[in-house]
């Protein structure tokens, strides 16, 4: 072979393109970082308006192949005990679950369930507890809910979980703003008979956000991997990584996690 023929052949080779990386899993570690420090959420990040642009992104805030993990855990109601188990378990009345997650970049993290009327109903942080840190930093973990867990009831059915990661204040503002009034004190003027305006007002707000996010973020570029068995000690078992895959930066990611019973 000649030299002319060598180089080209290597020539080739460097103008392949490259391929993807593996998975959700490897990805979620390729961007594993440091804690951050994040912006704050500030009343004027507001999205754009009629009335002008929004707000240029803040510095930073983006994040190459920004990403969760989670797992189910399974808890005994008596003993406390729990146990991460297969995401995919068909779980059975009586039981009792609650979600670990995790992240690969600092973020600011809500949790949502859906109730039998279809309305979200704000798990972390909750209404009651407007002041509680949703805040989450690589290495950290944070269980919903902390401190009990879902009890399984007839009829059988699926749990559905709605689960932002965010590190832009603006793109969960009126997520927040909701929740922040769910709990808020009723007017002092008298409601009209059959009527609850503040508590309309504030489900109609969380339950627009998270359709808003939803169709936002919910299907960019998004990589799920369930990994049964760990590969390191650091990794719980049966974990399931949720990442962005897109080589572009995202300031959001947003999934849903489903728990079935029966």
């Amino acid at each position: 072979m000649s030299v002319a023929v060598v180089l080209a052949f290597f020539c080739a080779l460097a103008q392949e393109p490259k391929q993807p990386m593996e998975g959700a899993r490897e990805l979620y570690y390729v961007a594993v970082s440091k804690k951050d420090t994040l912006p704050p959420i500030r009343k004027r990040a507001t999205p754009a308006t009629k009335s002008g642009p929004a707000e240029p992104t803040s510095a930073g805030t983006a994040a190459v192949h920004l990403g969760l993990r989670y797992n189910l855990v399974m808890v005994d109601a008596q003993s406390g005990k729990s146990e991460d188990v297969d995401p995919d378990r068909t779980l059975r009345t009586g039981d009792c679950f609650a979600i670990s997650l995790e992240s690969n970049r600092s973020g600011y993290l809500y949790v949502l369930a859906k109730q039998s009327s279809g309305s979200w109903q704000p798990l972390l942080p909750s209404p009651e507890m407007t002041d509680e840190s949703n805040i989450i930093d690589p290495g950290k973990k944070l269980r919903v809910p902390a401190s009990y867990c879902f009890e399984v009831h007839d009829p059988p059915g699926t749990e559905t979980l709605f689960v932002v990661l965010s590190r832009d204040p603006r793109d969960f503002y009126d997520l927040y703003e909701g929740i922040k009034r769910e709990n808020a004190a009723p007017s002092q003027t008298p409601p009209r008979p059959n009527a609850n305006p503040v508590q309309l007002a504030n489900a109609s707000v969380v339950n627009s956000a998270v359709a808003k996010m939803a169709a936002q973020f919910g299907t960019r570029d998004i990589a799920i991997k369930k990994v049964s068995r760990p590969v390191s000690a650091q990794e719980p078992p049966n974990s399931v990584y949720v990442v962005n895959s897109s080589n572009q930066p995202a300031s959001s990611l947003v999934t849903q996690i489903q728990v079935r019973h029966r």
